[in-house]
């Protein structure tokens, strides 16, 4: 029986750089989650920060007026410190493998409150949903295992909204919108190398 493609799904998403892909894959390896999921890693090109509900099968419409709702939204850049990996706990149902951020920094929040206005105002209050710093590594893991902890933590800068339609088989992100976000207010501090 062939895999049924999944339907075309509309929401609001920060989408990480290739570069920052490919470097936090590569810590990601060297943790070994690649083989404690046993291939069912999502595809990092489809990583993402959500900041919305989906909306499923999306109209013309709503996507004109979601991409409306991106341009209008005025919320500053924010760095996540990424410091564990929450593994699949299979007997409590829990198949996904989640990538954890230590606290919720103020400019998340206001970012995430700045979605969720913007949403309300313009009548979408359904996909004007809560989220937390993450990103879902695997949806479909087929063992359990314990969390896995990210020292140092991996930095990940928040600095463009994105509208992405996802769907297809296999599933992937199209942006049918991006706005750049206002500069970090409070970027984490970098020690200089001592030697």
């Amino acid at each position: 029986m062939a895999a049924v493609s999944p339907s075309p799904r509309i929401f609001f998403a920060i989408l990480p750089t290739v570069q920052w892909r490919a470097e936090a894959l590569q810590r990601l390896v060297e943790l070994g989650l690649e083989s404690a999921l046993g291939g069912k890693m999502f595809s990092p090109e489809n990583w993402h920060q959500s900041l919305s509900e989906r909306i499923f099968n999306p109209t013309a419409e709503q996507c004109e007026k979601l991409q409306r709702v991106g341009a209008s939204i005025t919320a500053h850049a924010c760095t996540l410190q990424f410091n564990r990996i929450e593994g699949p706990e299979l007997k409590s149902g829990n198949q996904h493998c989640t990538l954890r951020a230590f606290g919720v920094p103020k400019a998340f929040k206001a970012l995430h409150e700045a979605v969720k206005a913007a949403l309300v105002k313009a009548e979408f209050a359904e996909i004007a949903t809560g989220v937390t710093p993450h990103i879902t590594l695997s949806y479909k893991a087929k063992r359990s295992f314990a969390n896995i902890t990210i020292e140092p933590p991996i930095p990940w800068a928040l600095s463009e909204l994105c509208l992405i339609v996802g769907g297809g088989d296999p599933y992937r992100h199209e942006v049918i919108g991006r706005w750049p976000l206002l500069h970090e207010l409070d970027p984490p501090v970098v020690q200089e190398a001592l030697f």
